[in-house]
């Protein structure tokens, strides 16, 4: 018994090392839609980029507040004075009574080191960028999570595309095999004279034709795979299988369906609120500034052309002053901007009004549709499988001689349409799915 259970033990080692060996490292395999999903937010090169542009929206925020830091430089400069400034002073001065002397006052070189310091005391104009930039940031989130959501909605839409494809193909080899069949009879009986050769081309028409949607679904299957692998940023020698079976009428979609807030909303919000800061920055203009300047430094002066390190050269300068600016006449510049920027805030109002009314309107219709389109697919999935039965009680009829060749192409080539529009409804249900499935929070994939 031992020997017998090391001998499994052994061949189930060695099973599994050559199905490791066959697995295609290129092979990407989703089991669901939400896998997919996951991936495409993890790997998609444009929602990469997204993520960079918020990197980039929060410098720029940090940038905005540097005003509230001081800005601290040295500096060293050394100047000849080609000519020294004249000055008149009286005669009494220098023993010269009743006249005007001029005279010079300085040396030839002088040189200073010292540091610099600015610190804004107040400024309204940068104080409003700040919060003009932070709104930035809030902005770039929101088109980030709007990105997602359409990045959601396109994989899902070629995930289930592909899936629909797939369940096409899988229609398509049964049809095949019934078309064979089909003509297979047909071609005895032509062989034994019982019927006329266009009966025996209508059987072949039949399999040409399913032949051409077999290639026409493996084309969907194909575009819809590729597209795939454009949105989660895989290669083209990848290779994308989808397992799972596709939802059916039976296996049932969820029938009532909850959208969380429409994204477009806080973008304009968003908006409107950078509109109203524009509004007082653009007012700011009229305000005062202030600031605080020193300058922490040393002298040197020299009659000829050297220089000295030797601390007793040097002697201090220092200096501590307030600037305050106040626009009084711009040239009616700042009003006129001020009036822009409120008509560019009354604008955003109107627009957020707008995309209100027009995202409930949107979301109203949406599951509308979704509820219209399932019931549908109740119907048509129903037809598709009577006519379904109908196909297999008339191949019966035929064999046995009830029923004649035209009467079975009749009810064939409505069980092709039956099957057409099955799929076609199956698609549409998918398409209102795919951007409900956009509109859920991460939580609820």
């Amino acid at each position: 018994m031992k020997v017998a259970r090391l001998l499994w033990i052994l061949m189930f080692l060695v099973c599994s090392k050559n199905l490791l060996a066959q697995q295609d490292p290129n092979t990407i395999v989703f089991f669901n839609v939400s896998e997919a999903i996951a991936y495409g937010k993890k790997y998609n090169i444009d929602r990469n980029i997204q993520e960079l542009l918020q990197d980039r929206a929060h410098a720029e925020h940090k940038l905005s507040k540097s005003y509230l830091l001081p800005t601290v430089s040295g500096s060293f400069t050394a100047q000849n004075n080609l000519n020294l400034a004249t000055t008149p002073i009286p005669g009494e001065l220098v023993g010269q009574p009743g006249t005007l002397v001029n005279v010079q006052f300085g040396q030839e070189y002088n040189y200073n080191a010292g540091i610099t310091i600015t610190q804004t005391v107040l400024d309204w104009q940068n104080n409003i960028k700040s919060k003009i930039a932070k709104v930035g940031t809030e902005i770039t989130q929101v088109q980030s999570s709007l990105f997602d959501e359409k990045l959601t909605e396109q994989i899902a839409l070629f995930y289930y595309s592909a899936i629909i494809a797939q369940k096409a193909l899988e229609i398509n080899k049964k049809d095949q095999s019934l078309a064979d069949s089909i003509r297979t009879l047909t071609q005895d009986k032509f062989n034994n004279g019982l019927i006329d050769k266009s009966s025996l081309n209508q059987a072949v028409i039949n399999v040409n034709n399913i032949e051409q949607s077999v290639l026409a679904n493996h084309s969907s299957l194909e575009q819809s795979l590729n597209q795939l692998k454009n949105l989660l940023g895989l290669p083209a020698e990848s290779n994308i299988e989808l397992p799972e079976v596709e939802k059916t009428e039976e296996q049932g979609f969820p029938i009532s369906e909850t959208l969380a807030m429409d994204k477009n909303i806080l973008l304009y919000e968003h908006q409107l609120e950078q509109a109203r800061l524009d509004v007082k920055q653009q007012r700011a203009l009229h305000y005062p500034k202030l600031s605080l300047n020193a300058y922490f430094g040393q002298q040197q002066f020299q009659n000829d052309f050297t220089f000295s390190l030797d601390g007793e050269a040097w002697t201090d300068y220092s200096y501590v002053g307030l600037n305050l600016s106040v626009p009084i006449f711009t040239g009616l510049a700042n009003h006129n901007k001020t009036k822009v920027s409120k008509i560019e805030y009354g604008i955003a109002q109107k627009n957020l009004e707008q995309e209100k009314q027009q995202s409930a309107l949107r979301d109203d219709l949406l599951l509308k549709e979704y509820g219209i389109s399932l019931q549908a697919l109740t119907t048509a999935y129903d037809n598709f499988m009577l006519y379904h039965d109908n196909v297999d009680l008339a191949f019966q009829k035929l064999q046995q001689g009830i029923i004649g060749l035209d009467a079975y192409f009749k009810v064939f080539e409505d069980y092709l349409r039956a099957e057409n529009n099955y799929l076609n409804t199956l698609s549409n249900v998918y398409g209102n799915y795919a951007t409900i499935l956009s509109r859920k929070n991460d939580n609820e994939l």
